[in-house]
């Protein structure tokens, strides 16, 4: 059984990776988003193609929100995430899974979905990465 301080630290680590890769999307800064992410990153999402994997992933995924948000005539899409509902640390691998409101800014006004943000994360000499994020909720309305 590991040091229960350890764990809360490792868990910490964890939510810290994930909100530091939130606010990368959010600010457009698609090199430190890419960073955050495995080599071999899984993304599953509500925009087609709906699944990226592969060392391209992240940037792929941030290049589809665009086209989406140009098709959409969106103006800004942020998502706001939400404290941590779970995240479990084992060894190098950690699970987390967070409440998240996705905004999306349109000319008719602010569209919202609230949903779930689902991760796998690894660790190694360059700290934590995430390994897969999908998204899940209804589609944003009014």
């Amino acid at each position: 059984m590991g040091n229960p301080a350890d764990e809360t630290s490792r868990a910490q680590e964890v939510g810290e990776t994930i909100a530091r890769f939130v606010d990368a999307v959010n600010r457009g800064d698609q090199s430190e988003a890419i960073g955050c992410f495995t080599a071999d990153a899984t993304i599953v999402e509500d925009i087609a193609p709906f699944r990226w994997q592969g060392p391209d992933a992240c940037a792929q995924w941030m290049a589809a929100m665009w086209e989406n948000a140009q098709r959409m005539a969106l103006t800004g899409v942020a998502m706001d995430l939400g404290p941590a509902i779970r995240i479990e640390v084992e060894g190098k691998f950690a699970y987390a899974l967070f409440g998240g409101r996705l905004r999306l800014m349109a000319p008719t006004g602010e569209l919202r979905s609230d949903g779930q943000l689902t991760f796998t994360l690894e660790t190694g000499g360059t700290g934590w990465r995430i390994s897969a994020m999908t998204w899940s909720g209804p589609a944003p309305g009014a």
